[in-house]
């Protein structure tokens, strides 16, 4: 991992929230396509450890993995557990959630419209990890 940025060197920020997503119809729950990790326990990073084929988060083009999420809809995930962490990125389909993500020195924002995961024909894609997805 790289060293955090000297204190006179403030992150690049990489603001992605006009990056244009068409609504899918319908509502009901869904969630942003990533599946998270979280090293130790509660206090330790958060960090992307797949995003899901065909979920929001993989059309964006915006989320990679490794990937370390630092805020959800403006707050702060330091200290959080990661089932904490999941049920804020669920939600009804087509709610939109902002996340920052720290990638190197750069800090990522990225907005997404909440979806269920289509896979290839239109159908619902794999379901992720039991536990795991957000």
């Amino acid at each position: 991992p790289a060293p955090p940025p000297a204190p006179e060197q403030q992150p690049r920020v990489i603001d992605t929230k006009g990056t244009p997503q068409r609504p899918l119809p319908g509502g009901g729950p869904a969630d942003v396509g990533l599946v998270l990790a979280q090293q130790g326990g509660g206090g330790s990073p958060i960090t992307v450890q797949q995003v899901i084929p065909g979920g929001p988060a993989a059309t964006s083009n915006q989320v990679r993995q490794g990937d370390t999420l630092i805020d959800v809809d403006g707050l702060d995930m330091v200290g959080r557990a990661l089932p904490e962490v999941q049920n804020m990125l669920r939600g009804e389909r087509n709610s939109p959630v902002t996340m920052i993500f720290r990638r190197g020195s750069d800090q990522v924002v990225v907005t997404l419209l909440r979806a269920v995961p289509v896979g290839p024909g239109g159908k619902p894609g794999p379901p992720p990890p039991p536990g795991q997805a957000g």
